[in-house]
C-alpha cells in the first residue's frame, strides 16, 4: 500500500472515530437531559400528586364561532402529542324547546351538535373522548337553556355565568358593579336550576367574555363572603369549578400567578369544590400554551384528589 493511500486510510478511520465519540457523547447527554425531564417530572408529581392529562372544554367548527381547523383530527392528534388521557367536545348548544335568544344559538340545538358524535368513534387507542356541550344561562328564564330529557344525552355539561356579551343588556356594562352583579345572580340561578344534577363543571367562572374592559377588575370587587356562599353551594351540589386557561395564553408563571382568576380558584379550593382543566380551544392553537395547566396546577397546590372525577 502507498504512503498516500496509507494516510488516507488512517485519516478515514481518525474522522470516523471522530464522528463515533461525538456520536456517543450527545447520545449520553440526551440521555442525561431525558433523565432530567424525568426526575422533574417525578418531582412534581410526587409534590402535588398530579399531572394535567384532560381537556374538558373543546370546540369543534361544529360551534358557529370555531375556525374550520377545529377538526376532531386535530384534537386526536393534539392529545398524543401532549399525553392526554381524556378530552371532552363542549361545542355550544342551545336547546330547541326554547326560543333562541340571539341568531348565533339559533343553530346551536342537538341535532347539530350531535353530528359530533360518529366522528368520535376512531379516537386512538388509550384516549377517552367524552361528548358534552357548554350549555347556556338564559336570563329571561332565569335557568339553563336545556332541558333535563336533552341533559341525558350528555357525557357531561359546562354552563359559564360569564357570556355576558351575548346574553345580558349592554346597559349593564357600566356601572361595573350592574355587571358584577348579573354574574352573581346568573351564577346562583345556575346552580338553583332542576338541571344543575346534570352540570359537570362552571365554565370560566366570572371571567366575562369579551369584555370590553379588563375583566379582572369585576373579580377583584367581588367580596370573598360572596364568593365563599357560592362556591360552598357548587361543592355541595358536587359541580366542579373549570380553570380555563385561554386567558393565560402566552403568559409566564409569575403572569398568570398576579392574574385576579387565581384568587377565585384558591376560594373555590378553600370550599371544596373539585377542579376541570379547558383550554376552550376553538381552533388549531390554543393547546400551543397547554403546560399553564400544570402552572396553575402547581401555584393552586392541586393534587389528584382535587380533580373531578370524570377526569380523573
Amino acid at each position: 500500500m502507498e504512503i498516500k493511500e496509507i494516510k488516507k486510510f488512517y485519516l478515514n478511520h481518525q474522522v470516523f472515530f471522530i464522528f463515533h465519540i461525538l456520536f456517543i457523547v450527545l447520545l449520553f447527554l440526551g440521555i442525561v437531559n431525558m433523565r432530567k425531564i424525568w426526575y422533574n417530572q417525578q418531582k412534581y408529581i410526587k409534590e402535588y400528586g398530579m399531572q394535567i392529562k384532560h381537556d374538558f372544554h373543546i370546540h369543534t367548527s361544529l360551534s358557529v364561532c370555531a375556525k374550520e381547523t377545529a377538526t376532531v383530527e386535530h384534537y386526536f392528534n393534539v392529545a398524543q402529542r401532549l399525553g392526554l388521557n381524556k378530552i371532552g367536545f363542549s361545542d355550544h348548544f342551545w336547546d330547541s324547546s326554547f326560543d333562541a335568544p340571539n341568531d348565533f344559538y339559533r343553530t346551536q340545538d342537538y341535532e347539530h351538535v350531535s353530528r359530533l358524535k360518529p366522528m368520535l368513534e376512531n379516537a386512538p387507542e388509550g384516549l377517552n373522548v367524552y361528548f358534552g356541550c357548554e350549555a347556556e344561562y338564559d336570563p329571561k328564564r332565569r335557568d339553563v337553556g336545556i332541558t333535563e330529557e336533552t341533559a341525558e344525552k350528555f357525557d357531561f355539561i359546562i354552563v359559564p355565568n360569564s357570556h355576558t356579551h351575548m346574553m345580558m343588556p349592554k346597559d349593564f356594562y357600566e356601572p361595573y358593579e350592574k355587571h358584577a352583579e348579573f354574574m352573581i345572580e346568573s351564577y346562583n340561578n345556575i346552580l338553583d336550576s332542576k338541571v344543575s344534577k346534570y352540570i359537570t363543571a362552571m365554565a370560566h367562572p366570572f371571567m366575562a367574555v369579551a369584555c370590553p374592559y379588563n375583566n379582572g377588575i369585576l373579580i377583584d370587587m367581588i367580596p370573598d363572603d360572596t364568593y365563599k356562599r357560592l362556591f360552598d353551594k357548587t361543592a355541595n351540589k358536587g359541580i366542579a369549578f373549570e380553570i380555563n386557561i385561554s386567558s393565560m395564553h402566552g403568559k409566564t408563571k409569575e403572569q398568570i400567578e398576579a392574574l385576579s382568576q387565581i384568587r377565585i380558584f384558591r376560594l373555590a379550593k378553600q370550599c371544596g369544590c373539585k377542579f376541570l382543566f379547558g383550554t376552550d380551544s376553538h381552533n388549531d392553537q390554543r393547546h400551543s400554551s397547554f403546560s399553564n395547566a400544570e402552572f396553575v396546577a402547581e401555584i393552586l397546590e392541586l393534587k389528584e384528589t382535587d380533580i373531578a372525577d370524570i377526569a380523573r
